[in-house]
């Protein structure tokens, strides 16, 4: 397969070994699925998002569309590798996936209603409804837990990097910080003692001068000293974002730069480390893009924002996102916030950092993340199975049939006559999979027996040419499982 790194090579196997027993003697089946395998493997690492909604929506069709059912299990394998491509997206991908994932589900929702209600008539509408709860909680968990376990890897990833270069950091400044006191205090005290001997009057004038020679020279290393502190120190020294867009202009790119007045020294190295990445991204997503560079100083925090336009030449490649991950990190911990996403066609890139603020506590950041993702599937998940279950509950408490009206309703009847007589619902299931075919073009009806017994565990009535031309009790023995 042209095109595959090793990897997803053998991600294409692993996926198609489960396929391929699945879909024997069904080669509609089979084709289509390593169609779509192949096609997801190839697109996911340019496309993440949209191969994971596709997948979902590969799913949805034969379990809303094609067998329509609750209790048949539809085709697993899609289920299957949606799972794994949502673990994969959320590992490797930070584009949001729940809006578009919703949007899928919800395109699911007139699909199965439309379908069911084409199958079962007017009670098909609430059985269509009660399929789609289904297959939400089904995806809910079988994909959206996958691309939980996925984001917080790599959001945990992501802040170790970054624990690991405050770290290194932090290691930079106690190594500056020790030689300045040991070396500069004892260099210091060199300097001092040149400075007395080149002084004194009892020493030849040679001497002096040699003292004044190591005094100069002793001075010299305290200058060099200080330089090597400062490269050993924070590597975000320089704040002077004038000179960064101004150097940005002079190398071609379109850049609107609005100042503001000076913040606090931390602050403002933040600032130009925000800026000196937002126009790199610029730079290299968005060639010949326009620029917005605006810092705005408010009464207790100061406010960067870097926008670029659409890319007006071909953008570089794509690149890990550690740079955004670091800065976030960084303005994290000042107290601050960042965020990166699309905007005004562009890209957009706004921190706010506070001016005194305490930096923030670095402990289980991911965790916390992995809970805000969470927070909305969540809910959702909660709210439709409480429907769902509502819906069973309402269902299955219209859906009984009393044996002895069964017992007197006799064959050719008029369906008017007969329909007032039945409960206003039906199962909640597919009980003609289990059972003989019923007359060809009858329009079947299935009720549990309000009294259940081994030979009448519910009832089926078939209609044809609006009468009643069908009528059995089917016994337990009859199904492998119940439905309701």
């Amino acid at each position: 397969m042209r095109g595959l790194r090793w990897p997803d090579a053998v991600l294409w196997v692993v996926l198609a070994v489960p396929l391929v027993p699945g879909a024997i003697g069904e080669p509609v089946e089979l084709t289509a699925g390593l169609v779509l395998l192949t096609a997801a493997v190839l697109l996911f690492r340019r496309f993440p998002v949209r191969t994971l909604c596709a997948l979902v929506a590969a799913a949805a069709v034969p379990a809303l569309a094609l067998v329509p059912t609750v209790t048949n299990p539809p085709w697993v394998w899609p289920f299957l590798a949606a799972g794994v491509f949502g673990f994969r997206a959320g590992r490797w991908a930070g584009d949001p996936v729940l809006v578009p994932l919703a949007a899928v589900l919800l395109g699911g929702l007139p699909v199965s209603v439309l379908a069911d209600g084409t199958a079962r008539g007017g009670f098909g509408v609430l059985f269509g409804l009660y399929d789609w709860f289904l297959l939400v909680l089904i995806v809910l968990a079988a994909v959206l837990c996958p691309w939980l376990l996925g984001r917080y890897l790599r959001l945990r990833a992501e802040v170790a990097a970054a624990g690991l270069e405050r770290a290194a950091l932090l290691e930079r400044a106690r190594i500056a910080r020790d030689m300045h006191d040991s070396l500069g205090h004892e260099w210091g005290l060199i300097a001092l003692r040149a400075a007395a001997l080149e002084v004194s009057p009892d020493l030849p004038e040679r001497h002096r001068a040699a003292a004044g020679e190591l005094r100069a020279g002793v001075a010299a290393a305290t200058e060099r000293l200080q330089e090597i502190i400062g490269v050993l120190g924070p590597r975000d020294e320089r704040t002077d974002v004038a000179a960064l867009v101004e150097r940005a202009a002079a190398a071609g790119m379109d850049v609107e730069w609005t100042p503001a007045e000076p913040s606090p020294e931390a602050v403002e190295r933040a600032v130009h480390r925000i800026v000196r990445e937002g126009l790199t991204n610029a730079a290299k997503h968005a060639p010949g893009a326009p620029v917005s560079v605006r810092v705005e100083r408010l009464y207790a925090s100061t406010t960067v924002t870097v926008v670029n336009g659409p890319a007006a030449g071909t953008p570089g490649p794509a690149g890990g996102g550690n740079g955004l991950a670091a800065l976030a990190e960084h303005a994290r911990l000042l107290g601050g916030t960042l965020t990166a996403g699309p905007g005004d066609g562009g890209f957009a890139l706004v921190a706010e950092l506070p001016h005194d603020a305490r930096p923030a506590n670095v402990g289980r950041p991911a965790r916390r993340s992995l809970v805000r993702a969470a927070r909305t599937p969540l809910l959702a998940g909660t709210a439709i199975a409480v429907l769902a279950m509502a819906l069973y509950a309402v269902v299955g408490a219209g859906n009984s049939l009393d044996p002895e009206v069964f017992e007197k309703i006799q064959l050719g009847t008029p369906r008017a006559d007969v329909e007032p007589r039945l409960p206003p619902f039906q199962i909640l299931g597919d009980p003609e999979r289990m059972l003989s075919d019923p007359p060809k073009g009858a329009d079947c009806r299935y009720h549990w027996s309000r009294e259940q017994t081994d030979e009448q565990l519910f009832f089926r009535l078939c209609f044809a040419a609006d009468r009643l031309v069908h009528k059995e009790a089917v016994p337990r023995g009859a199904i492998s499982g119940e439905a309701r």
